[in-house]
């Protein structure tokens, strides 16, 4: 088919799909967002969700609690795709006990070892004992899930073991430039796969 020209239009016609020569469509010339998640190889990130704590939660229970503020959900564009999660937990126990932290989705944990220990904790991140009750310690943790289709909301969950738990601060939390206060936060994103 012969190429056709519309000035009034400013389109041409006739043209074969990979009939223009390298180079003549760039990044520039494309759309915001015109490759769809589809057309993204293996391994791109095609939604990213991000929520951030900065008040203090804390609990002396003797289960595990979710943690406030440290909750989210993402919608899956693929059931085969991947949600990489991401989590940084500030806080101190005030105790030697071992207190933990995971990962809940659905109302199960997801990334904690799959093999049992005996009567210890099985956390993904635990311990936030610090003899220096003016000043906190950082877990971090990360887990490759594979939730499936539809919602799925990801939360903390704390285990305090009867302890007083504290996040986003120090045990004592005195008013002053000798104690400190943090945040926490948690990532969602979905990995083509």
């Amino acid at each position: 088919m012969a190429l056709t020209f519309n000035g009034s239009s400013n389109t041409i016609g006739g043209l074969a799909v990979g009939g223009l020569p390298d180079g003549t469509v760039d990044a520039d010339t494309l759309a915001a967002k015109a490759a769809t998640a589809a057309k993204l190889g293996n391994g791109s990130v095609l939604q990213t969700v991000y929520i951030q704590k900065t008040d203090t939660f804390s609990s002396s229970s003797s289960s595990w609690v979710d943690v406030t503020g440290l909750t989210a959900d993402i919608t899956m564009t693929n059931s085969s795709n991947k949600v990489l999660v991401i989590c940084h937990v500030s806080g101190l126990n005030d105790a030697t006990t071992g207190s933990g932290l995971g990962i809940d989705r659905g109302g199960s944990f997801v990334g904690l070892p799959q093999s049992g220990y005996g009567s210890r904790q099985n956390v993904m991140g635990g311990e936030f004992y610090e003899s220096r009750q003016d000043s906190f310690r950082v877990q971090s943790f990360t887990f490759l899930d594979t939730p499936g289709s539809g919602t799925h909301t990801y939360k903390i969950k704390a285990m305090p073991k009867s302890q007083a738990l504290y996040i986003n601060r120090s045990v004592s939390d005195g008013d002053s430039s000798d104690f400190c206060r943090g945040t926490s936060d948690m990532t969602l994103m979905e990995i083509a796969a």
